[in-house]
């Protein structure tokens, strides 16, 4: 995995990079001949570790045999590859300035092999001055290649997105984690809505695929008026499903103010999809309690059915 491959790095970033542990690459699935033309993809921020991701992957498996990728933000770590001190005031202030509470936090490493499920994780901050990180990562059945990570534009806080392929019958599919920043740095908070965009840009100029699955907290606080969903859904070509739906939830940051923050987009330039569906995941069937299976965003996840490739839904 090549950890900064594409983007020069920028001085203002030294201390961010020089605060988190190494990324992570396992392979832990067992080796299974898939030959999928269904695929579940679960996207889904932790909330720091909180989110109890075993359970959710569970409830999933219950409901479809088919291969699961899991799309993650603010995955959480902790090892030896951590610095054991944070390094500038700056980024242990930007990255969170705190201890985090003693709340229940599951290592991602270790949910990787409890689930046996292959991982590529990589850090983007540290959670303030404790020796432990958190960043995106994928988890999946299937394998993982060209696996990479980016940095995004920086806004107020270090963001890498993860990518990788899963290869499918008829071609590729590019499978992309991303978290983008909530609000612009101290003083100038009115430059969140335009930072978002600017790193959306970056973002899409890494997605080269036809087919392609991003999972994301895009942190749209104006929602879909923001340039940032027109760069996706115009430029992009992503959409909520195939075909394309509606969106149905008012939600998904559960905490308030409760707002749609957290995508699962499809792009299918090629034709490749039968139907894709993205549903909003409840712990409860009312929606109610003060989290969702333990993080402040509802996970979500979609059903996807390819066409075999002389193009016929089987």
């Amino acid at each position: 995995m090549a950890p900064w491959r594409g983007l020069e790095g920028s001085d203002r970033l030294e201390a961010w990079r020089a605060n988190v542990g190494a990324p992570v690459a396992l392979d832990l699935a067992p080796a299974r001949q898939w030959a999928p033309r269904r695929l579940a993809v679960l996207s889904w921020n932790l909330w720091i570790g909180r989110g109890r991701l075993d359970e959710v992957v569970a409830r999933v498996r219950d409901a479809t045999d088919a291969p699961l990728v899991v799309l993650l933000q603010e995955a959480y770590r902790m090892d030896d590859s951590v610095p054991a001190r944070a390094a500038g005031r700056a980024a242990r202030r930007a990255a969170g300035g705190f201890t985090p509470r003693p709340h229940p936090r599951t290592d991602i490493v270790e949910t990787a092999h409890a689930l046996r499920l292959n991982l590529r994780y990589v850090p983007s901050m540290r959670n303030g001055v404790g020796p432990s990180d958190r960043g995106n990562a994928i988890l999946s059945d299937l394998p993982l290649d060209d696996a990479a990570a980016f940095e995004l534009p920086l806004v107020l806080q270090r963001r890498v997105p993860v990518a990788a392929t899963v290869r499918l019958p008829g071609g590729p599919l590019q499978v992309v984690t991303a978290h983008l920043d909530p609000r612009g740095p101290p003083g100038a908070a009115w430059l969140g809505v335009a930072g978002r965009a600017k790193q959306t840009a970056h973002l899409l100029e890494r997605v080269g695929e036809d087919l392609a699955v991003l999972g994301a907290d895009l942190n749209l606080g104006r929602g879909r008026r923001e340039r940032s969903w027109r760069l996706l859904h115009e430029d992009g070509g992503f959409t909520m499903g195939v075909p394309a739906r509606p969106l149905v939830w008012r939600h998904t940051f559960h905490a308030l103010p409760r707002l749609v923050l957290d995508y699962l987009l499809v792009r299918d330039r090629a034709g490749r999809i039968a139907h894709a569906r993205v549903e909003r995941l409840d712990e409860h069937p009312r929606d109610r309690g003060p989290t969702v299976f333990g993080s402040d965003h509802h996970p979500l996840l979609a059903s996807i059915e390819l066409r075999d490739q002389d193009g016929t839904r089987r």
